[in-house]
């Protein structure tokens, strides 16, 4: 068994080994953390923004957001594989392969984004549900998800590129201009919504377009820096490729991760919207505040994953499988420490953090309600993240996908159906009650894979590469 001073394996190796201790993946994640913060900061100030529209205006992002997301969460789990594929070349030492993998990633997502726009006519499933009518539930709807559908191209373009990145260790880059896009972001969004000095005043739709903009000026700033830095000369990024030689191998692994990761996410759309839309427009504003309060806790500890991803792809690609296992025992102690901590001082100050998003008394009540099960599952989430993560570094993608399709249709399909018949007078808090059923599962279930070390018997790389 190889220690933790072991040396690559293969010769010519480009990527240094690096030591899985606290302080040294922290460092290495701290700028991944940060430009996942950017994006939770983006939801949360859109939601904060748009709250000021009052109790409709916020109930009605909640639906579309997730609508949204779950198409995102397919595309950002299924690009991870991206991430894998480059960290793996980046630790085997095979550079031109680092960018010939990035841009059949984009190229991948441009497919992925183009094909969601054509999606544009399932806006209107949310006006039969909820009224047609201009500025019913059901109309606001509608039109958050066609315009915020405009945004996914470039949203996923940029996933792509920032997966490069992250894969070879360099996520300085991606941060920058994330929080390029979070000021554009805030700014537009801000000035369309509310009609502030030379934005015209689009009221809720100035929510939808602001993204959209702020989304295609950060892509275009990250592009150009991919196709041009001196940087990246050496790593084979300045032409498209001619072959798509790898783009299979991306497909077999990514389409699996990215099922698992949108079946999560379309479980959590039927847990706000088929379930928790019973309990009215005050449940589904609340939902919509404590979503914003989950992202501010997951997506930190995202970022080490994502990070603790790459270290493992590089520990596969030149044959350290102890330690593989060492920087994800490292992840783990970061992420459990942070969200134990966060869950602690998101329920004790539940009051403060829930009414900077609304002053309606009822969705207070039922967002501070609902804090105590979002708290709850915070170990339980980080052991989810870091273990997921970890799975889809060495490829283990398909086994994740099929476990995470049962625990839905049981937990919150069966058991959410259950819980609006027979248990509706006990309010939208039994629905929370769900989540952190669901979650307590996920993260265990995928601690006991890696556990069981199946993944040492993939190969993602083919032997050529």
């Amino acid at each position: 068994m190889s220690s933790h001073k072991e040396k690559p394996l293969r010769n010519g190796n480009i990527s240094k080994s690096v030591d899985p201790s606290l302080s040294t993946t922290l460092r290495l994640a701290m700028p991944v953390i940060l430009l996942n913060l950017t994006f939770a900061a983006m939801q949360a100030t859109d939601a904060w923004i748009v709250g000021k529209l009052g109790i409709r205006s916020l109930a009605a992002i909640t639906l579309p957001s997730m609508g949204i997301f779950v198409i995102v969460s397919f595309a950002y789990s299924f690009l991870g594989i991206v991430t894998a594929l480059v960290g793996q070349s980046h630790g085997a030492g095979d550079k031109k392969s680092c960018g010939h993998f990035a841009w059949i990633g984009i190229y991948s997502s441009l497919a992925i984004g183009i094909a969601a726009i054509l999606l544009w006519p399932l806006g209107s499933v949310f006006e039969m549900l909820a009224g047609s009518q201009y500025g019913s539930l059901g109309n606001l709807e509608s039109r958050y998800f066609k315009i915020s559908l405009l945004a996914l191209p470039g949203v996923l373009v940029t996933n792509a590129i920032a997966n490069f990145y992250i894969g070879t260790r360099r996520p300085g880059p991606v941060l920058r201009c994330s929080v390029i896009g979070l000021i554009l972001n805030f700014a537009i969004t801000y000035g369309l919504v509310l009609g502030v000095g030379p934005f015209p005043d689009y009221g809720f739709d100035g929510a939808a377009w602001g993204t959209v903009l702020a989304t295609i000026l950060e892509c275009s700033i990250l592009f150009i820096h991919f196709v041009s830095a001196k940087s990246n000369k050496s790593l084979n990024t300045r032409k498209a490729p001619k072959s798509l030689e790898g783009i299979r191998r991306l497909w077999s692994s990514g389409l699996p991760a990215g099922i698992q990761g949108a079946v999560d996410i379309l479980s959590w759309g039927v847990l706000v919207g088929a379930l928790i839309s019973y309990y009215g427009e005050e449940a589904l504003a609340a939902g919509t505040i404590l979503m914003r309060c989950m992202q501010l806790t997951f997506m930190p500890a995202e970022g080490v994953a994502t990070v603790v991803l790459t270290l493992v792809a590089n520990s596969v690609g030149n044959g350290s499988h102890e330690r593989a296992r060492a920087h994800v025992r490292t992840c783990f102690k970061i992420n459990s420490l942070f969200m134990l901590s966060a869950g602690i001082i998101l329920y004790v100050f539940r009051h403060p953090i829930v009414s900077m998003f609304t002053d309606q008394p009822e969705v207070i009540s039922i967002a501070c309600g609902g804090m105590l099960f979002v708290s709850l599952s915070q170990w339980f989430d980080s052991m989810n993240i870091t273990y997921l993560h970890a799975l889809q570094g060495t490829g283990d993608t398909k086994w994740t996908s099929v476990a995470n399709v049962l625990l839905s249709i049981l937990v919150l399909g069966l058991g959410g159906t259950i819980a609006v018949i027979f248990f509706r007078e006990k309010g939208s808090l039994v629905i929370w009650a769900l989540a952190l059923l669901y979650i307590t599962c996920q993260g265990i279930l995928f601690w006991m894979r890696w556990r069981s070390e199946a993944w040492l018997k993939i190969r993602l790389r083919g032997p050529t590469q």
